[in-house]
Order: structure tokens, then sequence, then C-alpha cells
């Protein structure tokens, strides 16, 4: 009996240091790990929320670029970095990409990660050059249905969640369309102004800033609500085609391991800042939709959007990306 319980004691003693680091967490400046370049709109927006942060947690928020790898770099040092929450990753879209294609990665997100809140998304977009003979999508399924030549559509690239979002269009409305990917947004907006590609399966951001200009026409916002950067625009939805949404999400995710008292204070801390007028006055002016919500939400989300976009990649005999 006396054995059992020096044993007991011991584990109990074992545990007061994680314990109590969990109970002051953060007690020092904490890293936030962005797997984009520096200067894009994802990035910024990670910028915008360390200052309110900051504030909220008591501690600096130090916002570190390592991009590279299509984001698997920056994602393997947070899957690699010590559980104690002063280190946690921008989760980027491309992972559920990544999981859908069935892409090889030097971590498992579902024991390496542990996803914390949601948080932004960008409303995917459907525009069309001005020039295009439709002005609808209710145009666009006339006009293909007339037996003409496949549609041409732009996306960012192959295996892009835009160019997957187009082929979840195309197989709903059963038309024939044909990609046209590209190495980024900016290459194929360019092309798409230009009257090279009639039709473009972006993200609101860049593209709605030449809509807004009159020099594009947006047939689509693929969220629920319309956007208040384009509130002209319907909704996928609206547009005849409910249950067809389609955005680029964004979350907050810290090494497996973590103690979840430390996942929840960085996620109460998240929630107030995304709640913050001032703060998602920003955001919203560059596109992106606050979102927040427990882990559990966060949590559910990746696994659907994982199952929507294999389904897609299936049907449709998406090679991966190269």
């Amino acid at each position: 009996m006396l054995r059992r319980r020096t044993i007991v004691t011991a584990a109990a003693i074992a545990t007061l240091p994680r314990a109590a680091a969990a109970q002051n967490f953060p007690d020092l400046p904490v890293r936030w790990i962005v797997p984009y370049a520096p200067g894009g709109s994802t990035d910024t927006s990670s910028r915008i929320v360390s200052e309110k942060l900051a504030q909220i947690l008591g501690q600096q928020v130090i916002v570190e670029n390592k991009p590279g790898g299509g984001t698997i770099i920056g994602t393997e040092l947070v899957a690699r970095a010590k559980p104690d929450g002063h280190t946690f990753l921008l989760t980027p879209a491309a992972m559920i990409g990544n999981s859908a294609f069935g892409t090889k990665t030097p971590y498992d997100i579902d024991k390496d990660l542990i996803h914390v809140v949601r948080f932004v998304h960008l409303p995917m977009l459907l525009a069309a050059n001005n020039d295009a003979p439709f002005k609808s999508v209710a145009d666009l399924i006339a006009w293909a249905k007339t037996g003409g030549r496949p549609i041409a559509y732009a996306s960012s690239g192959v295996g892009a969640l835009t160019h997957l979002w187009g082929e979840h269009i195309k197989a709903k409305i059963g038309i024939a369309m044909e990609h046209v990917g590209y190495k980024g947004s900016a290459e194929a907006l360019k092309d798409v102004l230009a009257g090279h590609v009639p039709l473009f399966s972006d993200v609101l951001v860049p593209t709605a800033t030449p809509i807004r200009a009159g020099k594009l026409r947006g047939l689509a916002v693929g969220s629920a609500a319309r956007s208040e950067l384009l509130p002209d625009v319907p909704t996928i939805g609206e547009a005849g085609l409910p249950g067809m949404e389609g955005v680029v999400p964004f979350g907050i995710s810290l090494p497996g391991g973590t103690p979840r008292e430390v996942v929840m204070k960085l996620n109460a801390a998240f929630n107030e800042a995304l709640a913050d007028p001032g703060t998602k006055k920003r955001l919203v002016e560059l596109g992106f939709v606050c979102d927040g919500g427990t882990p559990d939400d966060y949590a559910r989300l990746i696994a659907s959007e994982i199952v929507k976009w294999r389904k897609v990649i299936k049907d449709a005999n998406i090679p991966p990306p190269a």
C-alpha cells in the first residue's frame, strides 16, 4: 500500500511543472509562424491581428514568415516545435488541399497539430471578362448549352482550391468547361482582363479591385453572404447554385501535445481579437471574413473540406499539383 501511494505521489509531482506552465501561459513572447512570404494579404491579416492579440495576451507576438514547399516548411516547423503554446501556426488552406490530394508531408495533421480556432476566410469568386457572352451564371449555363466549344476558365494553378471549385461548379451544372492553370492569380487575372480567357475562378482579393473598377464582371461570390467589397455581386446560392459555396479558409494550430488549458487560452484570445471592431474593419477592407469559434468547429471544418475536395478530385480525375 505504501509503495502504491509513493508511485501516485511521484506521478502527481511530475505533472506539476506542465500544469504550472499552462496556467502561466504565455510567460514569454510568442511566435506566430506564417508559411507565406511577407507582403501578401494573408501575411498582412496576421500582422493586423497580432497587434490586438499582443494586448490580450500581455506578451509580444512576433510574426515570422517561413515560406516554401507549398506551405509545408512553415507547417512542419510548428509541428516539431515545443508544445507549450509559444509557437503557433497560421494554418494554410493548402493543408486541406494537400490532404485531399493525399500529398505526403513530414507531419500528420491529426497527430502533430492541434487545431485551435478558425481564423479568417476568403470567399471564392467567379468572374468574367467584360466581352464574354454572359453576364450571369444563368447566362453562362444557357450559353454553354448551345453546344459551342468548351468555355475556358482560369485559376491560380492546377490543384488550387479555386481550380477545384471551378470543377465543382462544372460538374454541378453539367456544362463543358476547360481549365487553364496559371502560376498564381496575378498571371491569370492579366489574361482574363486581356480577353484571352473568358472566365476566372479566383478568390475575392485581388480580383474584386478590377470588378469594382468596371474592368471585369463579377458573376458570383462563393460565400453564404454577399461580400462587403462587392455588395452588388450575388452569392453562388443567389445565382442559382445553392450548396456550391467555396471559400479559402485559414486557421490557427499548435504543436501536438500542447496542454488543453493553453489551447483554450489561445482560442479565447483569438476570438476576442477577431471580435474587436477596429481589427475586424481592417480585415474586411482586405476582403477577409472573420471567423472564430471553438477548436472543434475548426477541426470539423478541416475534416469536411478534405472530404468535399477529395470527391471533386476523384470525380474530375485531377492530377496532384506538380
